[in-house]
């Protein structure tokens, strides 16, 4: 009887470890998880002379252009052809020459973050912290992690909010903006800690401080955001990220946004990432009886309507993403604010990097490379826009001093060779005409 018990109890023991396992094992195989939907070869391959090979960084987004990580170098395929896509072929590359978005060096990046600084981020969030110190924890959390990367990225942190009454207001404009920090610099910390002791106060105007942070990062006259032609410096990644728990309350709101919408699509190199802090429109409609999501028309004091300080305005904030090719998120909770800021940065500098032997080296060539990517839930192949690039001359260049130091054995052998020859040469000849 004692080891009949016994048994029992160590199957069902197992029986718990095997669904937890297959629990884990679902959650990491679920297809909105792992399923790419989009490939995008990032800016135009690098041709390395020296080393006789081409690198390719590489996006792959899933469901509403989350980037989709964990995927496997036998996921990716290369195929190479001429410039007008003749003669492709498959090029393989070896596993060494594969780096997942863990192991690349990021590009160079300036994010800005717009931190909203109205008075309801003095309100509790839904784990008690205020929202502030909620907001201030995530983004500490997200600079930690973008450290912890390596590579240059230059974090921005600047609070905004319309003044009224006893409130002073934050405004963004060009000095604001231009703080930038380096995300291993102590200043950066220091700036958070100091964050946390500014009163929230003012009033939500969305539309300005994006509008102005947009306007700063599209100056093609700044090196630091557009190196020259020339350089051999990688484009940084531009991306403004805004995290505010309201919505734009100010007058003439719908020309506002269509200003920002035409703003947004002449600078189709700025990424906004939205983060909406607070209750979902159906959470808010269940918490005051609404019997449906909660709109602004809901807004106000008095039975079923909501507290202007609570509403955030997550369609607008979701549309402010999509004209971008962003990522809007939304919680309540800090500890989900600072998984989604980790989301943004896997967005913007999670790449995959691939580099290859060119399969014919002919200098001057023209060349394309497409990327297809294998997809673990269903086998299909997402392969992507073809991206161009012209062969230089293949082979080591010889260091700076030992072309110098050719160049002088040549000028040497010139002058032993061909200037002291001539020169007994013509003493010859005069002398023989002083004989004459």
């Amino acid at each position: 009887m004692k080891k009949s018990i016994a048994l029992s109890i160590t199957i069902g023991s197992l029986i718990r470890k095997l669904s937890l396992s297959l629990m884990i094992a679902g959650y990491f195989l679920s297809p909105c998880l792992a399923q790419p939907k989009k490939v995008e070869i990032v800016n135009n391959p690098i041709v390395d002379n020296d080393r006789e090979r081409i690198t390719v960084r590489i996006k792959v987004k899933g469901e509403e252009d989350k980037p989709v990580m964990g995927l496997m170098d036998t996921d990716f395929s290369l195929f190479v052809g001429k410039f007008k896509g003749q003669e492709e072929q498959e090029v393989f590359f070896r596993t060494q020459d594969w780096k997942s978005p863990e192991e690349t060096i990021p590009p160079p990046a300036y994010i800005i973050v717009l931190l909203d600084m109205s008075g309801s981020m003095a309100q509790a969030d839904s784990r008690g912290t205020t929202k502030l110190q909620g907001a201030v924890d995530a983004i500490e959390k997200f600079t930690n992690l973008a450290a912890a990367r390596g590579g240059n990225t230059q974090v921005a942190i600047v609070p905004f909010g319309e003044p009224g009454g006893k409130c002073p207001g934050y405004s963004v404009d060009n000095s604001t903006l231009d703080k930038f920090f380096s995300v291993n610099d102590a200043k950066l910390d220091n700036q958070l800690d100091n964050l946390t002791q500014l009163k929230p106060c003012a009033s939500t105007n969305l539309y300005q401080p994006l509008d102005q942070a947009t306007r700063f990062l599209s100056n093609t006259e700044d090196s630091r955001f557009y190196p020259p032609a020339d350089s051999k410096q990688p484009e940084p990644r531009l991306s403004i990220i805004l995290l505010s728990d309201g919505y734009h309350n100010k007058p003439n709101g719908k020309q506002d946004f269509e200003r920002l919408t035409k703003l947004f699509k002449s600078n189709d190199k700025i990424i906004v990432h939205t983060l909406g802090y607070g209750l979902t429109p159906e959470e808010l409609g269940k918490k005051y009886g609404l019997g449906r999501p909660a709109t602004r028309k809901d807004i106000g004091r008095g039975r079923r309507k909501v507290p202007e300080a609570e509403f955030v305005d997550q369609d607008t904030l979701a549309e402010i993403a999509r004209l971008t090719g962003g990522i809007a998120e939304f919680s309540g909770d800090s500890q989900e604010i600072a998984q989604n800021l980790q989301l943004f940065l896997n967005s913007l500098l999670g790449e995959y990097e691939i580099s290859y032997r060119e399969p014919h080296p002919e200098r001057g060539a023209k060349r394309q490379v497409k990327v297809a990517v294998k997809s673990p839930v269903n086998n299909l192949q997402i392969i992507s826009e073809p991206k161009p690039y012209t062969i230089g001359i293949f082979g080591r260049s010889l260091p700076l001093k030992t072309r110098l130091s050719m160049v002088l054995m040549i000028l040497l052998f010139l002058g032993v060779g061909g200037i002291v020859p001539f020169w007994f040469w013509a003493k010859g000849l005069k002398a023989q005409a002083m004989e004459n």
